[in-house]
């Protein structure tokens, strides 16, 4: 009996939970650590985005696709992986902006504030009253969560363009 092959979104499934649990496991042991917002450690992150990216797409060429896998397919499972992974992400955002770190609305909000002033020092109060009005449109936890969602996914999909040219199997037997 021949096994059917899953669509890269069931294939994707299990590997981009993973990888969001992953995901939030690593921030919150930033968090834990006190690690700065601002800090280049933030961005290591992104290695654990890439492991998840790989070994699901790897896992799922060599179990179901007898280790042949186009470029676009690759693309496509990586999609799949990082959707998944990235609304799990941002779902966590939003409790975690809420719950967890509750002063970085506060904290943004006031870095908006010290960027405004030293980009025009000679801002009128209303002026900064209006910009910072605006940057609390995009820092409730609603907001960032969404944003942290988008910006996951297209985070995704550029990584699994790379990952693509590593990951990919062209069929080489002769027909």
């Amino acid at each position: 009996m021949e096994q059917k092959t899953p669509s890269n979104f069931a294939a994707g499934l299990m590997p981009g939970i993973y990888t969001g649990a992953a995901l939030i496991v690593f921030r919150l042991i930033l968090f834990l650590l006190d690690v700065d917002r601002e800090s280049m450690y933030n961005f290591t992150i992104y290695i654990v985005l890439v492991l998840g990216l790989y070994m699901g797409i790897v896992s799922y060429r060599d179990k179901y696709l007898s280790g042949v896998m186009s470029y676009g397919k690759v693309v496509g499972s990586g999609f799949a992986i990082g959707l998944i992974a990235s609304v799990i992400l941002g779902i966590f955002t939003y409790f975690y902006v809420m719950y967890i770190d509750t002063t970085m609305v506060a904290d943004v909000l006031l870095q908006a504030e010290e960027n405004m002033l030293a980009q025009n020092p000679n801002m009128t109060d209303e002026q900064l009253e209006q910009g910072l009005k605006m940057a609390a449109i995009f820092t409730t936890p609603t907001a960032m969560a969404i944003m942290g969602f988008i910006v996951n996914l297209i985070v995704s999909v550029i990584l699994s363009l790379i990952i693509a040219i590593f990951a990919k199997r062209e069929d080489r037997s002769i027909a």
